[in-house]
């Protein structure tokens, strides 16, 4: 499933008020969420990058250093107004290769792999 035209400040206040209610739970599997949640934001090298181009382009920093920092100049900043923050596609894809390279298919010739590839590629997305 495809969500368009969700704004990155929407994305990250989604991430922020989840990081914020399980902070407020008292229970031992809302402690064993949030150790969950906050190790794969921590591994997320990018998140912190996300957040400074979403404070930029809903106006909450004005510093021109934050912009000129990051290499990424105003076209990109706004860019990134509908940027995505989850890779579940690639995800999608990695597993739909998975089965294709599967291996009982040794005998894939380049040509036919590639073949194959777009052919499940178009109907796992229509």
């Amino acid at each position: 499933m495809y969500v368009l035209g969700v704004l990155l400040s929407k994305s990250v206040d989604i991430v922020n008020n989840i990081q914020i209610k399980l902070e407020e739970c008292n229970s031992e599997i809302a402690k064993l969420i949030l150790d969950k949640f906050n190790k794969v934001i921590s591994k997320n090298k990018g998140w912190e990058n996300i957040k400074k181009i979403n404070q930029e382009l809903i106006g909450e920093t004005t510093n021109d250093d934050d912009l000129s920092s990051s290499n990424l100049n105003l076209d990109n900043y706004l860019s990134m107004k509908y940027a995505l923050i989850t890779s579940v596609d690639v995800e999608r894809s990695f597993s739909m290769y998975k089965n294709i390279l599967s291996p009982n298919r040794s005998r894939f010739s380049e040509d036919s792999l590639s073949k194959h590839m777009v052919v499940n590629f178009f109907f796992n997305t229509n």
